[in-house]
């Protein structure tokens, strides 16, 4: 499956991010983008399968943020978004988001829980026969 990693700025955390990613196999990081308007450029042309968005605050608060998140949900297909949320950062405004599945949280630095949704993920598309759906 594709990633694009959306927020985190070029550095360590990055290339950390990343190898934590495709330690998997079936996960393969396509492009990465600290910008908004970049990472909806790469999104739109790369669809990726899943959007690790990593915010610094609030989703709701933060317009490049939500920009991301709606354009990446908009995509045909969407993509799944992981957000990936910082320590003490409060995840109230995700209460609605995240309920439906196609939308996982994290906490930023938690490896096992990131492996966890992608894994998630995969499982949900594996199982999704495309031909049998409504």
């Amino acid at each position: 499956m594709t990633v694009l990693v959306v927020g985190v700025p070029e550095g360590p955390e990055l290339e950390l991010l990343r190898s934590r990613i495709q330690r998997n196999p079936h996960f393969r990081v396509v492009s990465h983008a600290h910008t908004p308007d970049i990472a909806l450029a790469h999104a739109r042309i790369l669809l990726p399968d899943i959007t690790v968005l990593t915010l610094s605050g609030n989703l709701r608060e933060d317009p490049a943020a939500l920009d991301v998140f709606q354009g990446v949900r908009a995509l045909d297909p969407p993509s799944t978004v992981v957000l990936r949320t910082r320590n003490g950062t409060t995840t109230t405004d995700l209460d609605g988001i995240t309920a439906h599945g196609a939308v996982h949280h994290v906490r930023a630095g938690d490896e096992e829980a990131l492996m966890r949704a992608l894994r998630a993920i995969g499982q949900r598309r594996a199982t999704c026969d495309p031909d049998q759906m409504p």
